[in-house]
């Protein structure tokens, strides 16, 4: 969901009309939104952690802890 919202200031910030000219359904606004998003996180430094990376660590650490 961030990374939508980050697309999505990221379009409003360069303007919808290069957006809507290439992207024609919704499914693939979506795709752009989530894409242009990430990049925006990356660019920021504010990409949260992997979820998967998380939750390997807690696992990791349950077996080591006992």
């Amino acid at each position: 969901m961030l990374c939508l919202a980050a697309g999505f200031a990221d379009v409003v910030a360069e303007g919808l009309r290069g957006l809507t000219r290439r992207v024609p359904g919704p499914a693939e606004v979506r795709q752009e939104l989530r894409a242009r998003g990430e990049l925006a996180l990356r660019r920021s430094g504010a990409a949260p952690e992997a979820h998967m990376e998380v939750l390997a660590r807690r696992a990791a650490a349950r077996l080591r802890d006992g």
